[in-house]
């Protein structure tokens, strides 16, 4: 009987189906656990058509907020290497760029708004370096900002002079724009070093925001840095917007060397302590904040929202000093409606970004707690953007705001603006010293509060908040009891005894029969120095361990108490005129060790915490910020 007679294909067998299922199962199976182990490969030439377009057809299409400072001899160097990525191993920065990057940072300032951070484009790299990056045309652009600040770098440590040249030869090398790098195989490489690279080939820790200020950083070498020039004349910014304040300006010419810096880590050598806060120099600048001056702003952008002369910024490139483009002529205008630039003659109608409009957008960046680069990119555009019916709906919270705090705040006093991420300490209207601060992220809103300074706590223990305790410190001590031990973690009983952390006194603690604190200390989280301000909240200023928080531009990261740059000079502010001997020296000798030691306040500083998205200075200026916890009810201003 035939095999393809009816009857007999019914009684066919399953098992050779289901065994070559099985082996096609097996097969994907073992292609998504090889692929899932398989680094991306980069292709050799998939962004040549990125930097041919940059770098030779449409210098106009750049996309990057950073403008490229040496664009000759960056097109010469992607010339002969046909447009290749240079610092680029596949999708990963390769060791030769992490090394460039710890030289890069290591020269500057650490201040992240210098020039010298500006001109190797540090801060673009604070922002963008934080996952390796996997689109081709951010591969591309980081790849053309660390070859431009390659060359930066090479000619401010001038290494050329490496190999003298006659003051003729000298002369022609710059006149020729030729750049003091080594073509190897294994990419450009800096022809001469200062210092010995680290053993830790990690470059992108520098570039979280986390080492940007490190003291230990030896900076004991030359190099060369824009000087922070004259200043503009200072003046009042008032309701007309014809004001003309302070703001940087950048000479075009470099000193040809900077002092050395000494090594700010050598504490106990007669050199700065390893906080690095620095002596204590009162200010003396007029604090302002007045609701009256608000009230005026508002009628100002009342009247410029019903004149129509406003309107917004065009999509487009982003834009710096040198750039033409039709957009630039809008901004001037733009600027000059709001009173940051200041109008002489035609200079509104043209497209040629020039040093006054720089100047402008400077200080709209100030005044919008922006970093204030000069560069018209996309955070720039969205707070340009905010139309005056927008600004004025602000203004009028912030008037609320305002009129719920005394009228008279007091002789002295503290106001810590959250949206400002700033302190000021304040004493018969004038600011004495102000920091920058780290307040609470969205989902642990730092509140608004009207209190006092009660106590000034040097080493300060830390009793671990119970939300904190079940989410954070528990899962931490169950894994690395003595790891947590060494940090100086302990459980306390009712009786206020210290107990160590096993497994038996972990569950006691998560329960909630005993508490968790951690010692005072270096390693404490509070760091050396809380002010306990009392509130419903719990609440306070302290010191910190990640003092790097403080270079960033958007400083939200805590659960909800305030953390300093410089508790030190607030407890010498504070305490100068309480009873006993409170100098700075004393203050160091208590920031050290492990004792904890209590000062309680005998003068009665007010403490106010705020949330001011929109207020006048002390110099009239009308400033602006994020409404970083959405409390304005307008969805323009939350900038996202």
């Amino acid at each position: 009987m035939s095999y393809f007679i009816p009857e007999r294909r019914k009684r066919k067998s399953l098992l050779p189906m289901l065994t070559l299922g099985s082996l096609c199962l097996f097969a994907l199976y073992y292609a998504f656990t090889a692929n899932q182990k398989t680094v991306p490969v980069l292709p050799e030439q998939a962004v040549r058509p990125h930097l041919v377009n940059w770098l030779e057809d449409n210098p106009d299409a750049w996309p990057a907020q950073d403008p490229i400072f040496n664009p000759i001899a960056v097109r010469r160097i992607y010339r002969r290497t046909d447009y290749r990525l240079l610092w680029f191993d596949n999708y990963s920065l390769s060791d030769t760029a992490n090394d460039l990057l710890k030289q890069l940072t290591a020269s500057s300032s650490g201040n992240p708004s210098s020039m010298v951070d500006y001109r190797y484009h540090l801060g673009y790299f604070d922002r963008t370096l934080r996952d390796t990056p996997q689109r081709l045309q951010m591969a591309a652009v980081l790849d053309v900002l660390l070859t431009d600040a390659f060359i930066s770098y090479a000619q401010d440590t001038q290494l050329d002079e490496l190999k003298p040249q006659s003051p003729k030869k000298h002369r022609q090398l710059r006149q020729r724009d030729i750049t003091p790098v080594n073509l190897t195989e294994g990419g450009f490489q800096m022809a001469s070093t200062r210092f010995a690279p680290t053993a830790d080939n990690s470059g992108r820790q520098y570039f979280r925001g986390y080492n940007r200020a490190n003291p230990s950083v030896d900076r004991s070498r030359y190099y060369t840095q824009r000087y922070n020039g004259a200043q503009s004349r200072p003046s009042t910014y008032g309701s007309s917007h014809a004001s003309r304040y302070s703001t940087r300006s950048y000479p075009q010419t470099y000193p040809r060397v900077m002092p050395r810096f000494r090594n700010l880590s050598e504490e106990g050598r007669g050199l700065a302590p390893a906080h690095g806060e620095g002596m204590w120099i009162a200010e003396n600048t007029p604090y302002g904040g007045d609701a009256q001056a608000l009230r005026e702003q508002l009628a100002f952008y009342r009247n410029m929202a019903s004149s129509g002369r406003w309107r917004p910024l065009p999509a487009g490139p982003a834009m710096t000093l040198g750039a033409k483009h039709p957009n630039v002529a809008i901004l001037r205008n733009i600027l000059a409606l709001y009173g940051d630039y200041y109008s002489y003659g035609n200079e509104p109608n043209s497209n040629k970004f020039d040093q006054r409009l720089h100047q402008a957008v400077v200080r709209f960046q100030e005044r919008h707690g922006l970093r204030a680069d000069g560069i018209v990119g996309n955070a720039t555009r969205e707070r340009l953007n905010i139309s005056p019916t927008a600004r004025a709906h602000i203004i009028e919270a912030n008037i609320r705001r305002r009129e719920q705090l005394p009228a008279n705040l007091g002789d002295t006093f503290i106001h810590v603006n959250v949206p400002g991420y700033r302190l000021k300490y304040v004493e018969h209207d004038r600011v004495k010293l102000s920091m920058n601060v780290v307040v609470g992220k969205d989902i642990h809103q730092t509140p608004e509060i009207s209190t006092r300074v009660a106590r000034v706590v040097f080493n300060p223990t830390w009793t671990v908040p119970r939300s904190i305790l079940v989410n954070e410190i528990l899962p931490k001590a169950r894994a690395n009891p003595h790891g947590m031990e060494n940090m100086g973690y302990r459980v306390v009983n009712g009786s206020g005894e210290y107990l160590p952390l096993t497994p038996q006194n972990l569950r006691t603690a998560a329960s909630g029969g005993f508490l968790m604190r951690q010692k005072g200390g270096e390693k404490n989280i509070l760091g050396r120095i809380k002010f306990e301000i009392p509130n419903s909240d719990d609440i306070y200023l302290h010191d910190t361990r990640a003092k790097s928080l403080f270079t960033l531009t958007d400083r939200d990261y805590s659960h909800g108490c305030i953390r300093l740059a410089k508790p030190r000079q607030l407890a010498e502010a504070l305490l100068r005129d309480e009873p006993g001997d409170w100098s700075r020296f004393r203050i160091e000798q208590l920031t050290t060790g492990d004792q904890t030691t209590e000062v309680k306040m005998s003068r009665n500083v007010k403490v106010y915490v705020t949330y001011w998205t929109a207020w006048v200075d002390g110099e009239g200026r009308m400033q602006f910020r994020p409404d970083i916890y959405g409390k304005d009810g307008l969805a323009a201003n939350q900038f996202d």
